[in-house]
């Protein structure tokens, strides 16, 4: 009884496999990949991460790109009185 669904699952497993190669060898015919097509051949620019602007006074290695929330260190260094232009990577 518990052999039927491992054969389900292992003729699933070879249709698939079976379809994907079909799939590919259409798109290779046509002069694209299937990477193209699935995806509309827009692929994705890698995100460059953001440089950071400010570090902080008491420990030069932790710093902030100024994107997103500010941490704990540049609000308690604003609560202080100082500035962002204070806080800035020289």
């Amino acid at each position: 009884m518990d052999e039927i669904p491992l054969e389900l699952k292992k003729r699933d497993k070879i249709m698939r496999q079976e379809l994907k190669s079909k799939m590919q060898k259409l798109a290779e015919e046509a002069g694209y990949s299937l990477d193209d097509i699935l995806t509309g051949g827009k692929a994705k620019a890698p995100t460059k991460k953001a440089a950071p602007k400010y570090e902080n006074p008491d420990d030069p290695s932790t710093t902030w790109t100024g994107r997103g929330r500010k941490p704990l260190w540049v609000v308690a260094a604003l609560e202080a009185g100082k500035t962002l232009e204070d806080l800035e990577i020289s």
